[in-house]
């Protein structure tokens, strides 16, 4: 029988090997074929973009083919129409420069006033005098260095003749071939992007099929997300950058600022290059209008009209818009934009941002590509539990609180116990019990999340659910750790969850012999036990504790708090309960409103004798105002709110 190896079974070097050498193959292909390969990235990105222009001209009834036209047609014409505005402006710009050099020589006085006699000028007139010093002494030195020349030996160096020939303006392919090249790209992508529009789901289905069948699912699932956040993703940052486009060339009109249309065009394209691109559209309008206009108001101006736009597009139409991003981090953009821009050039620099969110999508659904999704998309690479046991791992208690109170920003105290603080303890007794982490890192990290919780803040009880105090004390409940200091800490959430209800919440030491707890407990009758319960290696010594609580103390009620496996508590729950446990519990939001019934049963118990007992006492008593009454004891009534 012949065993098949898979890549699980190589060595980690070996797989790490392979990787590094299938990345950089696949970068090869990238660079070497950008001739065939960048017209069809582009083709899809516009296909993406014209799609739901064509899909809804199809639910109007119009054909397929039609659609397809009118919208190609519609694009190329648009951007041909641009392209001519852009090529006259751009040469009656280069034309007038030269009628504008006394305004720019005003300009650059200007700005040497601004400076004179600071401590630019001074700093300036240093380095031009060490560099006059440095060269009279190189100067002096080749003089005296120099050997006399004899007359005789004088020789007339010839002169060279270079005969140049005019260049043919068709024969010159040097300056022909980017035209050609950018040309043929452009027309060769609209013809694909229209053939991608009418084959639309014939082209979707052979993709589908390359899968086969067993990858059916994920394959439909990636392409249906991928289409969706790229496709909206284009078409509203096509919303927003021809919005702005019209915003800059419109207020440059009005400002007075020549070939306006020119710059709102560059600044709806450059608004494709992200982060840098806003800038320079608004750097090329700026020196426009320092060469052209007189003064420096037409400049302020041009100034504050690109900073109000860039506030209302980030701060307005961006989050209204997108709704949601596209998936990736703003590292992610940077080093995407980079790496594209080094395979493919400018168009790389362009398209980087959907390419790589196609492939951070793609990277969710195939799990030998999940490396991208971790280093690329914008989720958080730790989830928030384990970032705090990073941190607390590192002793670095600064960060550690900054991220507990960034929770409690955003979630409810219940929810930071349950999530953060729980998720924290469970990752630190797992690495216990495995032997990763050593006993005084574990110590430490202990200590720490006391402190975090001895600090939680007091969180105000919803309208309508806070207790008016009563003479009545408030309910006891017992803290039961199974185990070891941990199960105290858990214990010490639970409390805090507590604050503000009818109870408190006393918990026995972990240190003290478990027969002296049961002892404890069986003296002071408290209304429920909580027995908190931490894997691996729980369960048993769990069922032990309740066991031995239960043959003392029969009418005790008892809470079990097993935390961490949820999804897998069933037999452990039944376990659980043939051993004594009332109820068990997979997480303190749970465990929490348990024991919240618990207290406010009792509660309301408790305040319901005591009605009675002031009712038969004011009974006993003689009529109000007979001499010797003594005076009524000044309390108000108990309003107890429902339990949830």
């Amino acid at each position: 029988m012949v065993m098949k190896s898979t890549s699980k079974d190589w060595p980690p070097a070996v797989v790490t090997a392979a990787r590094l050498v299938t990345f950089a193959i696949i970068c090869g292909v990238l660079f070497w074929g950008q001739v065939v390969l960048m017209p069809i990235a582009l083709a899809a990105l516009v296909t993406f973009l014209m799609s739901p222009l064509v899909t809804r001209l199809d639910r109007w009834g119009l054909p397929r083919v039609a659609a397809v036209i009118i919208v190609a047609g519609s694009v190329t014409g648009i951007l041909g129409g641009l392209g001519y505005v852009v090529v006259g402006e751009l040469g009656e710009l280069a034309a007038e420069l030269p009628a504008h050099r006394e305004n720019i020589r005003a300009k650059i006085s200007d700005l040497r006033a601004l400076t004179r006699g600071g401590t630019i000028e001074n700093v300036q007139r240093t380095i031009e005098d060490i560099s006059r010093d440095v060269e009279q002494d190189a100067e002096s030195e080749a003089g005296s260095a120099a050997a006399p020349q004899t007359p005789g030996n004088d020789e007339e160096e010839p002169v060279r003749v270079a005969i140049e020939t005019e260049r043919q303006l068709l024969g010159d392919a040097e300056m022909l071939g980017p035209v050609f090249q950018a040309a043929a790209t452009g027309g060769l992508t609209m013809l694909l992007s229209i053939f991608m529009l009418i084959k639309r789901e014939d082209l979707r289905n052979r993709l589908v099929s390359l899968a086969g069948q067993t990858s059916l699912v994920v394959t439909t699932k990636a392409f249906a997300e991928a289409g969706e956040r790229i496709s909206r993703y284009l078409l509203m940052q096509f919303i927003i950058n021809a919005t702005m486009g019209i915003a800059v060339g419109t207020g440059l009109f009005l400002i007075g600022v020549p070939y306006a249309a020119l710059w709102g065009l560059s600044a709806a394209v450059l608004r494709y290059i992200p982060y840098v691109g806003p800038w320079v559209a608004a750097l090329l309008p700026i020196a426009v209008s320092i060469v052209t206009a007189p003064g420096w108001e037409q400049v302020a101006l041009v100034i504050a009209l690109f900073l109000v736009l860039e506030l209302l597009s980030n701060n307005v139409m961006e989050p209204w818009l997108y709704g949601q991003s596209v998936g990736l981090s703003s590292i992610a953009v940077i080093v995407s934009a980079i790496f594209w821009t080094w395979i493919w050039g400018p168009v790389g620099l362009v398209i980087a941002t959907p390419i790589t969110a196609c492939i951070v999508v793609l990277s969710r659904y195939v799990p030998e590509m999940s490396l991208f999704d971790r280093l690329l998309s914008e989720r958080p690479a730790l989830q928030p539990h384990l970032s705090l046991y990073q941190r607390l791992l590192a002793r670095d208690e600064d960060e550690a609180e900054d991220i507990v109170d960034e929770h409690l920003a955003r979630t409810s105290l219940i929810e930071t116990c349950d999530a953060l603080l729980l998720g924290t303890l469970l990752a630190l007794k797992r690495d216990l019990a495995a032997g990763r982490v050593s006993q005084e890192d574990g110590e430490f990290v202990q200590s720490a999340l006391r402190e975090i919780v001895d600090d939680l803040p007091h969180e105000e009880p919803p309208d309508g659910e806070a207790i008016e105090p009563r003479r009545t004390g408030s309910v006891l409940l017992i803290g039961f750790p199974v185990r070891d200091p941990l199960d105290e800490i858990v214990l010490l959430l639970v409390a805090a969850t507590l604050r503000h209800e009818p109870c408190r919440l006393e918990i026995l030491s972990a240190d003290m012999l478990i027969g002296e707890r049961i002892a404890d407990v069986e003296a002071r009758k408290p209304a429920a036990v909580c027995v908190p319960s931490l894997p691996p290696g729980d369960l048993t010594v769990t069922r032990h504790a309740c066991k031995r609580l239960r043959t003392r103390l029969p009418g005790l009620k008892i809470v079990v708090g097993r935390f961490g496996v949820r999804g897998r508590t069933e037999r452990s729950n039944k376990l659980l309960k043939a051993s004594g446990a009332n109820r068990v519990e997979d997480n303190i939001v749970d465990l929490h409103d348990v024991l919240r019934r618990i207290a406010r049963d009792a509660w309301q118990a408790a305040s319901a004798q005591e009605r009675t007992a002031d009712v038969e006492g004011q009974d006993a008593r003689p009529a109000e105002g007979a001499e010797g009454t003594p005076e009524k004891p000044e309390y108000g009534g108990t309003k107890l709110a429902p339990a949830r």
